[in-house]
């Protein structure tokens, strides 16, 4: 069994955004983003409404808040859960005080909306590349979106976090966005995306939002979106207009122009969040 578990945030208006991954099989059980502290209510009942009393392992795509935040609440509920991350998260989820106020520095009001952070013991964090679950879950470390940010390979899925930027499903046609925040380096998630392209062959599970059953689709319009937009706001970069970036982004790109075609508050919150691409992606050029 594998659910998907929405984690609406309403004084946000995000719907179909936040979500976290849960598996139960004969193995045990595991659970992938436990998502902000602030919605653990919701999914401690959505556990409960399916049976989970257990969870063996957590695995953490990274440690953003809407990710992660609230971990410390999920060891506390199953204590026999052991969580996996990047060797780069262990210091903050054990002492999470920076990631707090970074986030606040960055996410502002919408920090205190996720909910501040509990600290993980260090005894309950595993860090490498393969966990003795099933089969066996590969880790592929996958920095970019962040440094701390790794994909995990089970069985015909691959949890691809924020690899391929935000998803939806439109049915006839998919919406994509890259999500490069700083610090934002091209050349970092290149990389990670040919670590993980021999694992794409597989039905992909995204942090944002929902599964998509080709994934060699996705990586390959992933890769020319995330170039595609590298060239567009490069030529801004002396003058960096938000709206004419978003004009140059929405005629050049038609996977990115289906923003149009999202509910009013999908688009308000898409049309928010392109501004921390486009900022990382800044970043990255007049550093380079």
């Amino acid at each position: 069994m594998l659910e998907l578990i929405d984690l609406d945030v309403e004084e946000m208006g995000y719907t179909k955004f936040i979500s976290s991954w849960v598996y139960r099989g004969d193995g045990g059980s595991f659970l992938v983003d436990p998502g902000p502290a602030g919605t653990t209510g919701k999914l401690f009942a959505a556990l409960d409404r399916l049976g989970i009393d257990r969870l063996d392992w957590v695995l953490l795509t990274h440690i953003h808040m809407d990710h992660s935040g609230g971990i410390g609440h999920l060891v506390e509920r199953f204590p026999e859960a052991r969580v996996v991350a990047h060797e780069k998260a262990v210091t903050h989820l054990v002492d999470p005080e920076r990631l707090w106020e970074g986030s606040i520095k960055i996410l502002g009001d919408v920090a205190d909306v996720y909910g501040r952070i509990k600290p993980v013991p260090a005894d309950r964090i595993v860090t490498g590349d393969h966990i003795p679950f099933e089969d066996g879950i590969t880790v592929i470390a996958a920095p970019g979106h962040a440094a701390h940010h790794q994909c995990f390979a089970f069985g015909d899925r691959l949890f691809c976090g924020e690899l391929f930027g935000i998803f939806l499903d439109l049915g006839e046609a998919v919406y994509m966005r890259p999500a490069t925040p700083p610090r934002f380096i091209l050349e970092e998630f290149l990389a990670s995306l040919d670590r993980v392209a021999p694992y794409v062959d597989r039905t992909l599970c995204f942090a944002h939002y929902g599964s998509y059953f080709d994934g060699p689709r996705i990586m390959k319009m992933a890769r020319e979106q995330l170039l595609l937009w590298v060239d567009i706001v490069g030529r801004h970069v002396q003058n960096p207009d938000m709206k004419a970036i978003f004009a140059d982004l929405i005629a050049e790109d038609a996977v990115f122009a289906r923003i149009n075609a999202l509910p009013g508050n999908v688009y308000d919150r898409e049309r928010y969040y392109f501004g921390n691409t486009v900022k990382g992606m800044l970043d990255y050029i007049r550093n380079r």
